[in-house]
């Protein structure tokens, strides 16, 4: 095939077709033409692809990039093997095509993703069962933070400020509500900084007593017959402890851990020797650690000991454009235990941009896992849509449905009426996570929802109304 680089638009649409990253390069190394694969595996922005600069001008964040450079230079044929931030490899494979005539000569990069071609060998072997029952709980999709940071300026931030963080050995906490990815964030940095032997230790702070949590995270000389019962700090030596669920720390435990996080040293339950360890600490929260500070029930030195440096997660839904992104990426994880493969509609992506996942990622990848018995039982949209997205009611009383309400003898259609109203709109705002969407969802004007969600609350049935009868009802 000639590659007419004059025709940038097609070529550009032709390179976009294939599965491999390729990069086409002029003689003189100027790059002319970069795939949106390539781009993603190198970790490019769309304003870094574009065409006209110098090879060693991209700003690529793989290592082993430098041995492509000699590699085009020198005009060599070569294979070099790239590590990607997350870990996750590709072989980058530079080729030189003959003289065409009436145009330049072009070098070519082709770039394999190493873990699709792994996959794609292991089915052809049989080893991959045609269809199988685990979901993305057994098989673990890692997030593509590179095409995240992309999609998402805000997510870039907080990745970036963390990344200067930990290289600097400060102290992270990040924050965040339920499901936003927290973990793996956390991951991500400590591969940032990192030897891939080093150690990732995991702390779940959460539902544990004062002496269970010193016993876990310091260890016990006592509890193991003629050895050392190593808690979580010592395994985590050279490496990164996760704290997860941080403010779930029991008041009293948190005087041992302060005292581990002013001198690095720890005392195993039963010895009285201390041991200096070089230990990176990540916590985590959902919970407003401030608040509890001031509640008194977390310490304010512990609170500044961790928070060094804070990283606030946004919500996915303050991050619509990663949404299609995740949704893709569960889907294809599915569709490799899959016979037939699992495709979305485009309505239901549609829908799904534009509702708030108030269990934000974790929440998007239980839709997806549903999505994937839903489809083949219904045909109906509507039908799925109600069983997909259904976020858990508004606390309280005026959450539930009118028609699960019980009648009393005391029944006041207007008030029952206002209530009903508000549930709805009080739904719609959280489905659709603002009140502009809600109007537009509800068929009614911006106003009427402002309007509605200032009013009051009505007063369950059996109580008086909150209004008063204005005299034009008999």
């Amino acid at each position: 095939m000639i590659l007419a680089t004059e025709a940038e638009p097609a070529l550009q649409d032709w390179l976009d077709l294939c599965d491999d990253g390729l990069l086409l390069l002029s003689a003189r190394g100027q790059v002319q033409q970069i795939s949106g694969e390539a781009a993603r595996q190198l970790g490019l922005s769309q304003a870094q692809s574009r065409s006209g600069q110098e090879l060693n001008a991209l700003a690529v964040k793989c290592t082993g990039w430098e041995e492509v450079l000699r590699a085009v230079s020198q005009g060599e044929q070569t294979d070099c093997l790239l590590t990607r931030p997350d870990g996750r490899q590709s072989l980058a494979t530079t080729r030189a095509t003959p003289d065409l005539p009436l145009q330049a000569e072009i070098r070519l990069i082709v770039l394999r993703d190493l873990s699709g071609l792994d996959y794609r060998r292991d089915r052809a072997l049989g080893a991959l069962p045609q269809q199988s029952g685990l979901f993305l709980a057994e098989h673990h999709t890692r997030p593509d933070f590179a095409e995240q940071r992309r999609l998402s300026p805000e997510l870039h931030r907080v990745l970036a400020r963390g990344e200067r963080a930990i290289v600097h050995g400060a102290r992270i906490l990040i924050m965040g509500e339920s499901g936003v990815g927290k973990s793996e964030i956390a991951k991500f940095l400590h591969a940032t900084v990192a030897d891939a032997d080093a150690p990732f230790v995991i702390a779940n702070c959460a539902a544990t007593s004062d002496q269970e949590f010193a016993r876990r995270m310091f260890g016990d000389d006592r509890s193991a017959p003629g050895g050392r019962d190593a808690g979580l700090i010592a395994q985590s030596e050279g490496g990164t402890l996760f704290l997860d669920e941080v403010g779930e720390i029991p008041l009293a435990a948190q005087a041992l851990l302060l005292r581990f996080l002013e001198d690095n040293s720890v005392t195993m339950q039963g010895s009285s020797q201390r041991r200096a360890l070089k230990v990176r600490v990540i916590a985590a929260t959902n919970r407003d650690l401030r608040q509890l500070v001031r509640e008194g029930r977390f310490r304010s030195d512990l609170y500044y000991r961790l928070a060094v440096v804070a990283l606030r997660v946004p919500p996915l839904r303050d991050m619509p454009a990663l949404i299609d992104h995740l949704t893709t990426r569960f889907v294809n994880t599915i569709n490799q235990r899959r016979r037939t493969s699992l495709l979305v509609p485009r309505r239901l992506r549609e829908i799904l941009s534009d509702y708030s996942f108030p269990g934000n990622i974790r929440e998007l990848l239980n839709i997806v896992q549903k999505l994937a018995i839903f489809l083949e039982d219904t045909e109906d949209l509507a039908e799925m849509m109600e069983d997909l997205l259904a976020p858990m009611d508004i606390p309280g009383a005026e959450g539930l449905r009118a028609s699960e309400r019980p009648i009393t003898s005391v029944f006041d259609l207007r008030s029952e009426v206002r209530r009903y109203e508000r549930v709805l709109i009080d739904q719609a705002i959280r489905v659709h996570g603002s009140k502009r969407k809600a109007a537009s969802a509800l068929g009614v004007d911006i106003g009427t929802i402002v309007r509605k969600t200032a009013e009051p609350r009505a007063e369950p049935t059996g109580k008086p109304p909150l209004e008063t009868n204005t005299g034009d009802e008999e």
